[in-house]
């Protein structure tokens, strides 16, 4: 039986997210933690004008700000929940010199996924 201190994250390709689960235990996450892919591209990918990529450690470091402002979010809290949150980036449609950070709504949601297991899903919130 698995509890969320031995949890294994699903390793099944799931076009619609990304398994950040790895990063997230650095935040205390205690269950596997995913993102939607069309938050990692919003938030966390980086690419120049040209469209090439940025070195991975900028995307990492955009990635431990927005998980940290999860688990913040989630701070104590143990049962299924959905809870928004906020954070700031710089988008990658950005216009030419605007380099403000925009504020972006997330959302966590702690559920179980199809196989019955507990897991954290970061998407955009349902409009």
């Amino acid at each position: 039986m698995l509890t969320d201190e031995n949890i294994q994250p699903d390793l099944d390709l799931n076009p619609d997210r990304r398994d950040v689960t790895s990063t997230a235990r650095l935040f205390n996450f205690r269950r596997p933690v995913y993102m939607a892919l069309d938050v990692w591209e919003d938030c966390v990918d980086l690419q120049a004008r040209d469209g090439a990529f940025y070195d991975e450690l900028a995307v990492l470091q955009r990635l431990r700000h927005v998980l940290f402002m999860a688990a913040s979010a989630l701070h104590g809290r143990v049962e299924d929940l959905e809870y928004d949150f906020r954070v700031y980036r710089i988008s990658n449609t950005c216009e030419v010199g605007q380099k403000q950070p925009e504020p972006v709504n997330l959302r966590l949601c702690s559920h179980k996924d199809e196989h019955n297991r507990p897991v954290i899903t970061i998407s955009f919130p349902d409009l």
